[in-house]
């Protein structure tokens, strides 16, 4: 039962903040929806990036926490082979998937017509969402509490709405 009460301590005060993020995140589309529109690719990637981000940022909180678990890394930043055998095969699989990603996407641009927003934009993010990742991961685990339980639900939700956040701003100052 303390077990229990452990996750459920950890994991309501994220899941109340991760509605909040939600909120503000619908509140962001609705109110940039002419921008989002002048570029309808963009309504086509902002789901699979987002998932993309979740996805991979699921397996990099997982591995972190279980090599913070065993023993195998130290709750420091510094390198470790065991890290940079994760990030490797993590940056491969992401390269994979951006390469399909954006190779889909500009394709159906081109058959639709539709111009497209630069994919190192799309690159930029998966990149800062690694390395936010690593860090929250380090520092929730010191505390004490389980990276999983928090940064798995905010990455999520912190994904949802940094994606078009930042797709928005960059549309905006680059058009």
């Amino acid at each position: 039962m303390s077990y229990f009460l452990r996750i459920f301590k950890e994991s309501v005060i994220i899941v109340i903040l991760s509605s909040a993020i939600g909120l503000v995140t619908g509140t962001l589309l609705s109110e940039n929806d002419q921008i989002l529109y002048s570029f309808p690719i963009i309504l086509l990637l902002l789901p699979s990036l987002n998932s993309l981000i979740g996805d991979i940022s699921s397996v990099l909180v997982s591995r972190l926490t279980t090599h913070l678990y065993i023993g195998t890394i130290q709750p420091k930043i510094t390198a470790s082979d065991r890290l940079k055998e994760d990030f490797l095969g993590l940056l491969m699989t992401i390269v994979a998937s951006m390469g399909v990603l954006i190779v889909s996407g500009y394709l159906i641009a081109d058959i639709m017509g539709i111009s497209i927003v630069s994919p190192f934009i799309i690159i930029f993010i998966l990149l800062a969402t690694v390395f936010i990742l690593f860090i929250g991961s380090i520092f929730v685990f010191r505390r004490g509490k389980d990276p999983n339980n928090f940064l798995i639900p905010m990455i999520t939700s912190s994904a949802d709405l940094l994606s078009p956040l930042f797709i928005i701003i960059f549309i905006t100052i680059f058009l």
